[in-house]
């Protein structure tokens, strides 16, 4: 699959979509073109690779105390960007470029907005689903935002921390619902 350069495309609306077979791989498209892939390495952990037509950048999270996840060119040792995890809001900051926020779009809205620290929206991500299974995601991109030179870095760091997010939501699944195992019995008090 050739992947076409970003600023060929149609950036109003994208989509991320999950690849066929066990692997945990998205494409993220422009109406047919395809513009990125990320892919977690199979049994590292968090350790993802992202790959556009013009660079291949290294994913990962870190941190216990203070959350948070990289992206770094493949091979690399400094940070291109980092995402910081807050309560309320997490923090997109570009090594040597703007910061940014990104936050659910609303309480019982499962949608994410990346915005400059004035409020003006870059992007809104919303995955999409079939039953508890993330298939993929929409991102839609203001008309005025489509051009800035750092929207493929914020869609794909963005995507990123959903899946990460969405996979660790699914594997509490077996632990709750209908077929949920019994808790263990208590012993009565004395």
């Amino acid at each position: 699959m050739a992947l076409v350069p970003f600023g060929s495309v149609d950036r109003i609306a994208l989509r991320w979509l999950r690849g066929p077979g066990p692997e945990t791989a998205f494409t993220l498209s422009s109406g047919d073109a395809n513009v990125a892939t990320l892919r977690w390495t199979e049994g590292a952990g968090s350790l993802a690779t992202a790959e556009t037509a013009d660079a291949q950048w290294t994913l990962k999270r870190g941190g216990f105390l203070n959350p948070h996840i990289t992206a770094r060119k493949a091979g690399g040792r400094s940070d291109l960007a980092r995402l910081s995890v807050h309560l309320s809001y997490h923090r997109i900051e570009l090594a040597g470029g703007p910061s940014y926020r990104f936050r659910r779009a609303g309480l019982l809205v499962p949608a994410w907005t990346i915005t400059t620290d004035d409020g003006v929206e870059v992007a809104h991500i919303e995955p999409v689903r079939e039953g508890r299974t993330l298939v993929g995601g929409a991102v839609l991109v203001p008309a005025a935002a489509a051009d800035r030179p750092e929207l493929l870095l914020l869609a794909v760091l963005g995507w990123y921390f959903i899946v990460l997010a969405w996979f660790e939501d699914e594997a509490l699944v077996p632990l709750e619902g209908p077929d949920a195992p019994d808790p263990p019995a208590r012993a009565a008090p004395p």
